[in-house]
This record gives C-alpha cells, structure tokens and sequence, in this order.
C-alpha cells in the first residue's frame, strides 16, 4: 500500500500528561511522535466508523 500524502502542519496543544505518554508510547514502538499520533487517531476513526456503521471502513 502506497503511504498516503500528508497534508499542512497542524499545531496542537497537549496536555503535558497526554504529551508525555505519547512520547512514551511512540518510543516503545519505534516511530515518531507524529506517526504514533496519526496511528491513534486512525484507531479512533475506524472504532467510531465501526461504531456508526456496524462495519469496518
């Protein structure tokens, strides 16, 4: 599967607690705090889609 194009930077602001678990996490995983962010937030994406539609996206 070809990576998908990213688009504009987005600035957003954490709390340090969430900041730092992240770090964390995208450490453990070897990846970078943006791609480990990215990663979350296609999870929550596919659960919410899979929540609302009873399948996956």
């Amino acid at each position: 599967m070809k990576p998908e194009k990213l688009g504009a930077p987005v600035a957003v602001r954490l709390p340090e607690s969430l900041g730092n678990h992240l770090r964390n996490q995208a450490a453990a995983n070897r990846r970078s705090l943006n791609s480990e962010i990215i990663v979350c937030l296609e999870k929550v994406v596919e659960t919410t889609l899979e929540d609302t539609h009873g399948t996956r996206a």
